[in-house]
């Protein structure tokens, strides 16, 4: 098996299984944001509950699903530095949908989650006593730095400990932003593992036209076009 092949197959097996995990939400999503029936308690508690589950699950678990992450970014990563027509427009294509899946993961999902574990709608769910991963490291910052960064991490703990309990309204709004955030990044994975598929028909194309033409003993078309200046700026 080629360098090549494997990284294909790391990274279409790693958005997969991560489309995999995010399909399994589908059905909390969809309670929240498609139904037509009037939002009842026990729907709002019944999708706290289960990303609540995640947010409370061992590291082991969160480590798994991070690492996923980093090698579908490394193997996109290796394909776009071959400087390859293919890899310029697809693996190029694909990096900035996960750029963007990076960024609502941040800036939305992370957030909405652990505001939510903060004040869950069913007071019953154990939530650990250790902070998470996210408070440790604000913490750090918050003591190690005295720049720009130390005074967001302090100002952010500070606002994250005198929250005050979220109305029936803020709730919603909360947990709509986080199944939003999650619609939005199944979309994006969609459009990767699409987008990689879609290369490796192409390799795999390019591959049986070079041995056609040696075969007739003609001049193999190249496996890898360049990308050229003038590429770059059409």
């Amino acid at each position: 098996m080629g360098l090549l092949t494997r990284q294909v197959g790391a990274s279409i097996v790693s958005a997969s299984f991560l489309l995999g995990v995010l399909f399994t939400t589908i059905v909390w999503d969809s309670s929240l944001l498609f139904s037509k029936q009037v939002l009842t308690e026990g729907t709002l508690n019944a999708v706290e509950n289960y990303y609540l589950t995640w947010w409370n699950a061992e590291m082991t678990v969160k480590v798994i699903l991070h690492v996923v992450v980093v090698i579908l970014f490394m193997s996109l990563v290796s394909k776009f530095a071959r400087k390859s027509e293919t890899a310029y427009y697809f693996s190029g294509a694909s990096l900035l949908l996960m750029i963007l899946v990076a960024s609502v993961y941040i800036v939305i999902t992370i957030p909405s989650i652990r505001l939510i574990a903060q004040d869950p709608l069913d007071k019953t769910i154990l939530i650990s006593s250790i902070p998470d991963t996210f408070t440790r490291l604000q913490a750090y910052f918050a003591r190690s730095n005295t720049g720009p960064l130390g005074d967001r991490a302090r100002d952010a703990a500070a606002a994250l400990r005198n929250a005050q309990p979220m109305t029936w309204d803020k709730r919603v709004e909360h947990n709509s932003v986080l199944c939003a955030g999650n619609t939005i990044i199944t979309a994006l994975l969609v459009g990767v593992v699409i987008l990689q598929i879609s290369e490796w028909y192409v390799e795999e194309q390019l591959a049986k036209e070079n041995a056609e033409l040696a075969a007739q003993g003609a001049i193999p078309v190249a496996e890898a076009v360049a990308v050229t200046e003038e590429k770059k700026t059409q």
